[in-house]
């Protein structure tokens, strides 16, 4: 499964209303059971207030990727929001969080199985992303700018990808031609 598949338009929502940590978790836990009516809110919320008490989510750069581990999830979901106001996270940086990319995931899932998931910390990682995620001007603007940021980056590490291999295919064939001359 790849990142991009789990993203859903009407899972990204602009400006949400959150006043501290705990009510955007309690925004988001709301939001994903209200588009997946087979989830309680308050088991999502206590699956996302469980890991965040393990230590923040907080990334940095006013983001943080909050999840939580749910025994009746069967695949990844995923929630994308920025919060009208900034608010505390506990960010190794200090600095307030405004973007959230929330995931619920099955109790035993290996996050290794989310093809995409390091490519889009990066992307949430960048400054300029950041800020056109904060200047979006509907829920719609916000999904097409992380959907097209991941199609950039996977198009970049693909380029990176072909780089490596054809320097390495070029390496092998200089170490046979020198083997195969001496």
């Amino acid at each position: 499964m790849h990142i991009e598949d789990v993203i859903a338009p009407e899972l990204c929502v602009l400006g949400a209303q959150a006043t501290s940590r705990k009510k955007a978790l309690q925004f988001i836990a709301t939001l994903f059971a209200e588009h997946n009516s087979q989830y309680e809110p308050f088991l999502l919320l206590k699956a996302l207030v469980a890991r965040e008490q393990m230590g923040t989510t907080a990334i940095g750069n006013g983001v943080a990727l909050p999840h939580g581990r749910v025994e009746s999830c069967e695949e990844p979901l995923a929630v994308f929001v920025t919060l009208a106001e900034p608010i505390d996270f506990d960010a190794p940086d200090q600095e307030p969080v405004d973007i959230v990319f929330a995931l619920i995931v099955p109790k035993q899932f290996d996050f290794q199985q989310l093809n995409g998931l390091d490519g889009l910390i990066e992307i949430l990682k960048d400054k300029k992303v950041c800020a056109q995620i904060r200047h979006a001007h509907n829920n719609q603007a916000l999904y097409e700018i992380i959907e097209s940021a991941i199609a950039q980056h996977e198009k970049a590490q693909g380029l990176e990808r072909v780089s490596i291999e054809r320097a390495n295919k070029e390496k092998s064939k200089e170490k046979k031609e020198i083997e195969d001359n001496t």
